[in-house]
């Protein structure tokens, strides 16, 4: 997470080498834990082994994109306590775009296919090995005959269309292979299989330019995905624990102090303190955005549940 004081020293321009530092930090250690793969910067560079270099070529890219879209116009309206968060929003919808702008270039790949139709077969179906090869099974029928060609199954089967908007290909691989796997009685061949599997994948969408009011933002359809989220961020905490997140965390204007909460609540300061910190580290922990719009969903969700706990 980014420090504020740190931010604010960007925003001005007075950026020291420590808050550089601590920014470019900040955000090694977002690709360590998601593990992202160099193509963010380096189109087609599949590595995840990122040198100091690399890290200091993202941040960059970050600053370079955050000023050519133009992301700080509406920087002033962002409440100080939200500004970290707010800024961690910008770099993960950074980086989608980036992911999203070589998912376009290249789909999936055979071997992406691979690992997703071996994960499917080993949560979904019965993979048996013999004499070193494995073979999938449905486990409807215990014939153990071995099926050499799919294709009298496959020609009733439409091409599954990967669209630009596709986020995550592992739904999309489980019901490709659900379908061909739907009229087996007999062991599939793993390599076969996944041989088919890619066969059916219709990809040409993806070499097709979106246009250019297309973003990720529309992409946000379902407000109720936030709702088991928000259960565990509000999981433990009373009516007054609802009511000073509201008064300190998400009041744009008037906003209350530690002091004033102290006071009102009956609260010692450190307790209070450590309560707010508590709650915004869980908030961060619990749910990563997608992009801007996400975030920006998400946190007016969150605040109606809040406010609707403390009243």
């Amino acid at each position: 997470m980014f420090k504020i004081e740190y931010l604010l020293d960007l925003l001005s321009g007075c950026l020291t080498q420590e808050g550089y530092t601590s920014i470019v930090g900040s955000i090694a250690s977002m690709v360590r834990q998601h593990q992202w793969k160099k193509n963010i910067i380096v189109s087609g560079n599949q590595d995840t082994n990122w040198s100091n270099d690399d890290i200091n070529e993202l941040a960059q890219q970050f600053f370079e994109w955050i000023i050519t879209h133009n992301k700080l116009k509406y920087i002033e309206k962002v409440p100080y306590e939200y500004l970290s968060y707010y800024f961690t929003q910008m770099f993960i919808s950074f980086v989608a775009t980036r992911i999203k702008e070589e998912q376009q270039k290249i789909g999936i790949s055979y071997q992406k296919c691979e690992e997703l139709v071996k994960a499917v077969c080993n949560e979904s179906y019965n993979v048996m090995i013999i004499n070193c090869k494995d073979y999938i099974s449905n486990g409807i029928s215990s014939s153990d005959t071995i099926l050499s060609d799919l294709s009298d199954i496959t020609r009733f089967l439409p091409h599954y269309s990967v669209k630009p908007t596709t986020k995550h290909y592992k739904p999309l691989i489980k019901m490709v292979i659900d379908d061909i796997m739907s009229d087996v009685k007999d062991l599939v061949p793993l390599d076969l299989l996944l041989a088919t599997v890619f066969q059916l994948l219709d990809q040409t969408a993806l070499h097709d330019s979106l246009p250019d009011n297309i973003t990720l933002a529309e992409e946000i359809d379902d407000e109720n995905k936030y709702d088991s989220y928000i259960k565990v961020i509000l999981e433990g905490l009373t009516k007054v624990d609802a009511q000073i997140m509201i008064e300190y965390i998400f009041e744009n204007s008037g906003k209350s102090s530690l002091s004033e909460l102290s006071t009102k609540y009956g609260i010692p300061k450190s307790t209070l303190s450590k309560k707010i910190i508590d709650f915004k580290n869980k908030i961060f922990t619990t749910y990563m955005p997608e992009n801007e719009s996400d975030g920006e969903c998400f946190i007016k969700k969150l605040a109606y549940s809040l406010d609707e706990m403390a009243n």
